[in-house]
Order: structure tokens, then C-alpha cells, then sequence
């Protein structure tokens, strides 16, 4: 039995050696072909450059007829103070309610510009655009109409044209916006039409708003758009 150990251990080490030989040239050999590496990623061509998508330009921003663009409503709501409209006019057909605000501030030491709305001519502010206060956004008394009892400051909403009536009229945009905004203001306000009154109305002792001023103009076109049925004042948007 003994004497046959080394052939099986030659043949077992002839096995191996094949084995070994068949993995070494086969199993574990790298392909000779061209590397992952190398490949072109886009098989059958690569595909045209992209364009830029061609979107529609976004819609212009609205604004409120009239231009009070930061509308009318206060933040807080209305107080319940306000009793009457008193109009002004500037004097001046080159005032900005920037550069009132800044005089009132500066000359007269006030702490704001005195009016709750100012309505431009054209001139260096748009014409038939209402700027609104910060006055009346805070609901706050007025520095526009003086009295012993200081009545008009207190419950009277200022509104100031900008020009000099003592000159010329003001334009058919002011008193249409300056028709509008009462209209929205008696509405929301409560206040009568009776109780739209200007300056000089008030005092006797000024020609503001001017001569070439009247509210008659005011009131028919707040009566017209009352017949009318006008819907509501500050959701009548128009864009520019």
C-alpha cells in the first residue's frame, strides 16, 4: 500500500499545477479591450446644444385707480375720529409730497408731513397720483387746518393738491382722483357729503385752495359715480 504514495502525490501535484495554470491564463486575466474609461457616455451621438425655454414676460404690477398704490385702508382699520375733509392746495405747482413732508419737518417742526394724502399735478409728481400718509395709514390727527379749538386737525382728513389755484385750476386727473378718494372716504368713513370743505371754508383767514378752485366739480362727479352704482372704490384696480 505504501509503495503507491508517491504516484498519488504525483498525480495530485500534476492536478494542481493544470488548475493553477487554467485560473492564471482565464479566470483572473484582464480583457485586452478598451476600459469603462473610455467609452463615449452618448451612445448613436451626442445630443444638440440645449436652448434657453422662452417664458412669457410676467404680468405688470397693479396699482389702485388713481394711483394710491399702497391703497387706501389702513393697516389698522379706520378710527372712528374722522368727521369731515378738509382740501389744500400746495401754492406751489413744483411741490413734491417728499419735499412738504421735508419743510413741514424742518421749518415748522412737525414730526410728519401735516397732510394724510397729497395729489400730484404732473409736474415733478404724477398727475392724478394719490401719495398717501403716514398720517393716515396710523390713523393719526392731521397738521394742516388750524382753529382755536383744533377741531380740523383733529377730526379732519387734509388732502392736498398739488399746484397753485390762485394760478390756474388744477387738472381734470386731480379732481377726478381727489372725487374718487372722497367718495371712497365718505363711504368708509361715514362722513357726509356736506362735510367736504376747504381751507380757507374753514378758517376765513386763507385763500387756500385758491380761486381757480371749487368743489362743485368734486361733488358732481361723486354723484355721478354714486348713480352709477359704482362698484368698490379701492378694489377697482387698472394697470399702467
Amino acid at each position: 500500500m505504501y509503495d503507491r504514495l508517491p504516484h498519488k502525490f504525483a498525480f495530485c501535484c500534476f492536478a494542481l499545477t493544470c488548475v493553477t495554470f487554467l485560473f492564471g491564463t482565464v479566470g483572473c486575466q484582464q480583457p485586452t479591450g478598451p476600459h469603462v474609461a473610455d467609452l463615449d457616455p452618448y451612445v448613436g451621438g451626442r445630443p444638440a446644444p440645449m436652448r434657453p425655454v422662452d417664458r412669457p414676460a410676467p404680468p405688470p404690477p397693479k396699482h389702485y385707480a388713481g394711483g394710491a398704490d399702497n391703497g387706501w385702508t389702513p393697516p389698522g382699520g379706520f378710527s372712528k375720529r374722522w368727521q369731515c375733509i378738509v382740501v389744500h392746495h400746495s401754492a406751489s405747482d413744483k411741490s413734491t409730497p417728499e419735499g412738504m413732508r421735508d419743510y413741514h419737518v424742518r421749518q415748522r417742526g412737525w414730526d410728519d408731513l401735516g397732510y394724510h394724502f397729497v395729489i400730484g399735478n404732473g409736474v415733478k409728481y404724477p398727475d392724478g397720483q394719490i401719495f398717501v400718509g403716514n398720517r393716515w395709514r396710523q390713523q393719526k390727527h392731521g397738521a394742516h387746518c388750524k382753529t382755536p379749538n383744533n377741531h380740523y386737525n383733529e377730526h379732519g382728513i387734509g388732502i392736498c393738491l398739488i399746484g397753485d389755484f390762485d394760478a390756474h385750476p388744477p387738472t381734470q386727473k386731480q379732481l377726478a382722483s381727489l372725487a374718487r378718494l372722497s367718495s371712497f372716504l365718505t363711504a368708509k368713513c361715514g362722513i357726509p357729503d356736506s362735510k367736504i370743505l376747504t381751507h380757507g371754508g374753514v378758517t376765513h383767514k386763507t385763500a387756500c385752495p385758491g380761486r381757480y378752485f371749487s368743489l362743485g366739480p368734486v361733488l358732481r362727479i361723486m354723484s355721478a359715480r354714486a348713480q352709477a352704482a359704482d362698484p368698490d372704490l379701492e378694489a377697482n384696480f387698472v394697470t399702467p
